[in-house]
This record gives structure tokens, C-alpha cells and sequence, in this order.
């Protein structure tokens, strides 16, 4: 009979870390539907009550899980400028496929960080702080394009908008396996994605 886990005594910080840490492999191992603070106490080895010391209910944890899934990705589109740049019409490309396959690997955080589950983000001030830093990563990918000379913005923020909402989409597309992504694999994701995300390099290059 398997035992249960051992109760742990966690200093002020360090149940939070563990908290987030138990509902991330929650995420992976049940999905986001069968969160509960019952659930990822269990998992982090603390009593029920434990979660209480710090979130008043479960969306308050989901808030600061969702920032960590914008700290993974704001991190992982940064190493994809820096990787490519010298190279900027590939970090344009690259990251938006860096961005689908954050969503592919990662169903269940995905959805925490753009689903309902969080009714109102604004009640998180630092949610929205590492929101806003993971878009500022892809408008300085704009940016780079512009000074390369590869591509003509007006308004850097709102071709980062136009780019960040067709990845998106595309993502949930592909999570959902829905229309023409239906049966697509991960490596087709990748090829799709580059073909798309080529599609608006050239309609906003042509429109410039």
C-alpha cells in the first residue's frame, strides 16, 4: 500500500515555491481540470489547510502559476532573439514557433495562463507585469526587424499584437486539433507555423 506523503514544515516562501511546484505537476500529470488546493496540498506534502497561509482561494495560486508560465515563456522567446541576432527575420519566425510549441508542450499551464480559470487578471499585479514583459520580448523582435530593415512598422506594439494573436490562434487551433490542424503532428506544427508566420512577414512587407 502506497504511503502517503510525508507532512513537510516549510518556511515563509518556500511553501509557496512548493505550492506552485506541486500544481505544475498536477497540471502535467492530471490537467487543469482536476486542479484543486485539496489535490496540490497532497502533492506538496503540507496539510489542506498549509495553502491558506498564503492564497485565499484557488485562483489566487492559479494567478501566480499562470506568471510562472510567463516567466517560462517570456525566457524562452528571449533566448530565440538572442539566439538569432544577427539573423532577425528568424527570431520574427522563430519565435513564433517557439511560442506554439510552448503550447503544445505545455496544454494544461497554457490554458491556465490564457483560460478563464483566472476571471480577472488585473486583480494580480505581478501577473500583469510578467504579461506585459513577455509581449515587450516580441515587440523588441519587431523592433530588431525594422532596424535591419527587413520590415516597416508604424506602430511596433500593434504589428507585435497582429504577430502575437495569429500564433495564438494558431496554437489553439493546433491544441484543439481543430480545422486544418486537425491531425497535425508536432513536427507539422513546426512546418505549418513557419508557413504561416511567413505569410504575414510578406503581407506586412508588402503592405509597407
Amino acid at each position: 500500500m502506497k504511503k502517503p506523503p510525508k507532512k513537510h514544515s516549510y518556511h515563509h516562501g518556500d511553501l509557496k515555491k512548493a505550492l506552485i511546484a506541486a500544481t505544475l505537476t498536477l497540471l502535467k500529470e492530471e490537467g487543469y481540470q482536476s486542479l484543486s488546493l485539496r489535490k496540490v496540498s497532497k502533492i506538496a506534502g503540507v496539510s489542506q489547510s498549509a495553502p491558506y497561509r498564503h492564497y485565499e482561494d484557488v485562483e489566487a495560486l492559479l494567478a501566480d502559476v499562470a506568471l510562472e508560465g510567463f516567466l517560462l515563456l517570456g525566457m524562452s522567446l528571449e533566448r530565440v532573439r538572442l539566439k538569432y541576432r544577427r539573423k532577425p527575420l528568424l527570431q520574427f519566425r522563430e519565435s513564433g514557433v517557439s511560442y506554439v510549441e510552448f503550447a503544445l508542450k505545455n496544454p494544461d499551464l497554457f490554458q491556465i495562463m490564457y483560460g478563464n480559470q483566472i476571471q480577472n487578471h488585473s486583480k494580480f499585479s505581478s501577473l500583469m507585469k510578467a504579461e506585459e514583459e513577455t509581449f515587450h520580448v516580441l515587440i523588441k523582435i519587431i523592433s530588431d526587424c525594422k532596424e535591419a530593415g527587413i520590415l516597416e512598422s508604424e506602430n511596433e506594439k500593434q504589428t507585435a499584437m497582429a504577430a502575437w494573436t495569429m500564433v495564438h490562434g494558431i496554437a489553439i487551433l493546433l491544441l484543439g486539433k481543430q480545422v486544418m490542424f486537425r491531425n497535425a503532428e508536432l513536427k507539422d506544427a513546426r512546418r505549418m507555423t513557419k508557413e504561416m508566420i511567413e505569410h504575414l512577414y510578406l503581407g506586412l512587407k508588402l503592405r509597407a
